[in-house]
């Protein structure tokens, strides 16, 4: 096949490049189906139980998608000024499309009077029914520290900031369509309008994560992927020394990405958070493959252009389609992944890399073939840092003490990486600098949990939530839930239950209870659904054949981790108080990702790691080498784990990612090294002899290729995803160390097999 792949080059170069051309442009057309998706229900497959449950309390109870306007003032909440911004933006809230539920200070609804005579009005009457008095404004103060509802949740301690709650339409597959016009209309019409004189608005809230994600994303392509081109284009020059090859290598990136993009709009494969890291993935795949082509063209001493291009192809096509297809096991481990993100991109980034090989034999060497290179040697680069002449001298005179010292290496950041936690908290995965970010935590800090748990709580029987007996058994159980550590509010049916039986009873403190009968809790609920108006119904508070509550519970603490914690305190209180109930919501949804994470984790490694000591084993023949090559690749992804550990950095979506892509990519070098040293045994070179050739003669080459990998992966680090930034850290520790691992260990441990006569007449290393 080989022989028959250059003679194509050579008798059909024109007719090559037609092809790959057309090919690629009609491809790249798929760009215009496109489509951007951060909606969080996307990391789920159809069918999935966790999406099932969700769906059915949606379709029951309606969304629980919510946008929360903070509004940060200089001064007090409670004067004239400041209520009537805060009125009016309530007010325009309610004119925006698709906000079902506005929830502020100002329209908070209040029970007053007693006996017969109640009235349930707004908690600040409007300016223009009722005149804001020094004395009203101050009365209004005062009872907003006492009324239950409105500190921590509407508004600060401090009385400076107030959240205004606003509760999204549910329309099922345009989510993420919704929140994006909702969040325009609000920055259109109440930021852009009140953002300014003494009050500062920020928005947070489980709504406003996808579009804050696709913002995100879209300003970190347009700042990484040109420093991306430049920063190639630098390495190229420094690297091929040759101007027309630079300028051919950045064209075929950029065709190789463009084609892969193309291809992933015309399959329906959504834009988000993972698939976005593709292209800079295979930016840096594809040039890998041009680096080899180049300058094995470039350097070769032959002076006829056919011959060079020849023994260019004889020399990288075999290696170069060996380490593409290891690359592409890596990413299609993802495939059978739970969390369709992940999956997508390892089908997209797969189908990029056999683009950037194809590519590279059948249009740039073609290209080659038409277009006359100057011949330019590289210039010798002496490396400081990486002497090969000592490590030559170490692993030919102490293999043990190499194996050992990497041994125990290994052992410790293992260590280090097992004590590591899952934190799949969407929100969190947002750096500190981002708005969302700044407006969350601020908002944590100052009023409340902006993460809503929702509780569904099981009368189990009709009419149940009229039963004294259960709802006191639900009171007892929110007043224990209360004191979980990070647990804000609990708004429900029983609070607004309480305060109307409290106010009918003439207040006190004692009468802040639930009714005695069924009967009496029947009347208060119909008064309930009779004076509310439609906007404030407490119709979604319960079932509608009113056999379950729900209850909604907002926390202050956003990892995954501490979430499953707090559910799982919020069941075992629930099975104590004799309940039955189960937990749901957006927030728990997303948190269910940590088991997904984990399950992914293990099936990507072992699916990566059998394909490819198989895939070698049959390549090279030799259950041995094959073998070799993935004992220093399964051991460096530890030391990239033990890093995001030591940085206080814990697991997450891209954790995922990072073991087998770097498998993938990492073995390449291994492969190389490997496939020289097979080339210098069967020349019958002694083993010595040929280790110190392959590590002088390939271990620079394979600095320039890491040093690019890992120059291209470094810049997730500039974005706003600490997924993106995780991924940063842990690649470019791992391919750095896998470099090292072999042109030390992997020598090491054959130059020890070598001094074995058993074990180096057995595997043919002698």
């Amino acid at each position: 096949m080989k022989d028959k792949i250059i003679n194509w080059v050579h008798q059909y170069p024109k007719k090559l490049i037609l092809l790959i051309t057309s090919f690629a442009m009609i491809a790249s057309l798929g760009i215009i189906n496109l489509e951007v998706d951060y909606n969080q229900k996307s990391w789920f497959r159809d069918g999935d139980k966790l999406i099932e449950n969700y769906e059915s309390f949606q379709s029951e109870y309606g969304s629980d998608t919510s946008l929360i306007l903070l509004l940060s003032f200089n001064s007090n909440v409670f004067n004239t000024n400041n209520l009537k911004r805060i009125q009016e933006i309530t007010e325009r809230l309610y004119t925006i499309p698709n906000i079902v539920r506005v929830d502020s200070l100002t329209n908070f609804s209040h029970a007053t009077g007693s006996g017969d005579e109640i009235v349930i009005e707004d908690f600040i009457t409007n300016s223009s029914e009722v005149e804001w008095t020094n004395e009203y404004i101050k009365d209004r103060k005062e009872k907003a520290q006492s009324v239950e509802g409105i500190e921590g949740f509407l508004m600060a301690k401090d009385q400076q900031s107030v959240a205004i709650y606003n509760v999204l339409k549910n329309v099922e597959g345009a989510e993420g369509k919704v929140a994006k016009e909702v969040m325009q209309d609000i920055e259109a019409k109440i930021i852009n309008k009140f953002n300014n004189h003494g009050l500062e608005i920020m928005i947070t809230g489980n709504g406003s994560v996808g579009e804050s994600f696709k913002r995100e994303t879209l300003k970190d392509m347009k700042l990484i992927i040109p420093i991306a081109f430049i920063l190639l284009f630098i390495i190229l020059i420094f690297i091929l020394k040759n101007l027309v090859a630079t300028f051919m290598s950045m064209g075929l990136i950029a065709i190789t990405v463009l084609t892969t993009l193309g291809i992933q709009g015309f399959l329906n494969i959504k834009l988000g958070l993972v698939t976005a890291m593709c292209p800079i993935i295979i930016m840096a795949i594809c040039i890998v493959d041009l680096v080899h082509i180049f300058s094995s063209y470039l350097n070769d001493p032959i002076d006829d252009r056919a011959n060079i291009l020849t023994q260019t192809l004889r020399r990288n096509i075999t290696p170069t389609f060996l380490t593409t297809a290891t690359t592409m096991i890596g990413f299609m481990s993802f495939l059978t992944a739970d969390l369709v993100p992940i999956s997508d991109m390892g089908l997209i980034a797969s189908i990029g890399i056999a683009l950037a090989w194809t590519f590279s034999i059948f249009l740039i060497c073609p290209l080659l073939r038409l277009i006359p290179l100057e011949k330019k040697f590289l210039k010798e680069t002496k490396i400081q840092m990486l002497s090969f002449a000592k490590i030559k001298s170490i692993i030919v005179d102490k293999p043990a003490i190499v194996i050992s010292f990497f041994s125990f290496l290994t052992m410790g950041t293992v260590s280090l990486s097992s004590q590591n936690v899952i934190d799949s908290n969407i929100q969190n995965y947002f750096a500190e600098d981002t708005q969302i970010r700044k407006a969350t935590k601020f908002f944590e800090k100052h009023v409340g949990g902006s993460n809503s748990i929702e509780v569904i709580v099981k009368s189990e029987k009709d009419e149940g939530i009229k039963d004294p007996a259960f709802l006191k058994k639900v009171d007892a159980f929110i007043n224990d839930i209360e004191k979980i550590e990070g647990l804000t509010k609990v708004n429900s049916l029983i609070t607004s239950l309480k305060q109307i039986h409290q106010v009918m009873n003439g207040g006190g403190e004692k009468n802040y209870v639930i009714a005695d009968t069924q009967d009496l809790i029947a009347q208060e609920l119909f008064f309930l659904e009779l004076s509310l108006p439609p906007t404030k119904s407490i119709s979604k508070q319960f079932s509608t054949d009113k056999r379950d509550l729900r209850l909604s519970i907002y926390w202050d603490k956003s990892s995954s981790t501490q979430i499953a914690e707090g559910r799982e305190k919020i069941m075992t209180t629930m099975k104590q108080h004799g309940l039955v109930g189960h937990v749901t919501g957006l927030v728990p949804l997303i948190s269910g990702l940590d088991g997904y994470i984990v399950e992914s984790f293990i099936e990507s490694m072992v699916i990566a790691t059998a394909a490819i000591s198989i895939f070698m084993m049959v390549i090279f023949r030799s259950f041995f080498f094959g073998f070799l090559c993935i004992i220093p690749n399964v051991i460096v992804p530890s030391f990239g784990a033990a890093a995001l550990f030591l940085m206080g950095r814990s697991f997450d979506a891209g954790s995922v990612l990072i073991f087998s892509i770097c498998l993938g990519i990492a073995i390449d070098d291994t492969i190389y090294l490997l496939t020289n040293f097979k080339r210098q045994k069967k020349k019958g070179v002694e083993t010595k002899v040929a280790l110190n050739y392959i590590i002088s003669h390939s271990g620079t080459t394979l600095f320039y290729t890491t040093l690019i990998l890992v120059s291209i992966f470094s810049l997730f680090s500039l974005g706003s995803f600490v997924p993106n930034q995780n991924f940063a850290i842990a690649t470019t520790v791992i391919l750095s160390s896998a470099l090292i691992l072999d042109l030390m260990l992997l020598p090491s441990i054959i130059m020890l097999i070598s001094k074995t006569p058993f074990l180096a007449k057995r595997l043919r290393v002698h």
